[in-house]
């Protein structure tokens, strides 16, 4: 049986970033896939009771002391953006439907640095219509897409599925071995979820 992970992500969630940095490694390690799954982690957190740590000032300070902390583990760049807690739906729902269409690893891979190392707004559609275009996508056309409700109603199925399957943030690891299935949540978790994909 081939190993898998299920990855729930967000392109607000820095931590969602750093696991993206990290997750080639493991599954070239390992030899598992993964299937990346886009979600609004802050429909998750209305529908499951949470709320970002970012909320508590105290927390949110160390979270992001810790995050950078990591970053320099891993050897990557992580830069706060600039533009704040910004409106991340319409990339989250490009997320959902290059997911559909087998692409979004594509799309991942130009917004995430897009994100998280250039520090662009990806709220401001002319910046998502340039992101989607170096992705090798049809910019227009997921422009469209995602202000329809069939591609809204993507990203919130996935919401959904997150919440029902017992995730509560980003990102959150569903990983199936002949053994099961296990959850795992924060990139901090990453070497469990490494464990639990060499596990013979």
């Amino acid at each position: 049986m081939t190993k898998t992970v299920e990855i729930f992500f967000d392109f607000l969630s820095p931590p969602s970033f750093l696991a993206w940095t990290q997750m080639p490694g493991i599954l070239q390690r390992t030899g598992a896939t993964a299937t990346w799954r886009p979600m609004f982690t802050i429909g998750l957190h209305e529908i499951t009771g949470n709320r970002s740590p970012v909320m508590v000032p105290n927390k949110g300070k160390w979270v992001m002391r810790d995050l950078q902390r990591y970053a320099r583990r891993y050897g990557v760049t992580l830069n706060p953006n600039p533009h704040g807690f910004v409106n991340i739906l319409p990339a989250d729902r490009a997320a959902a439907l290059a997911e559909r269409e087998g692409v979004v690893e594509q799309l991942m891979a130009a917004a995430y640095p897009a994100m998280f190392v250039d520090g662009l707004n990806l709220a401001d559609l002319d910046v998502l219509r340039d992101i989607l275009a170096s992705a090798g996508l049809d910019a227009d056309r997921y422009l469209q897409a995602i202000a329809t409700d069939e591609v809204k109603g993507l990203l919130k199925n996935n919401t959904q599925e997150a919440a029902d399957r017992g995730a509560f943030g980003a990102p959150t690891f569903f990983v199936r071995t002949a053994n099961g299935e296990e959850m795992f949540f924060g990139q901090d978790r990453l070497d469990f979820v490494a464990e639990e994909l060499a596990a013979p």
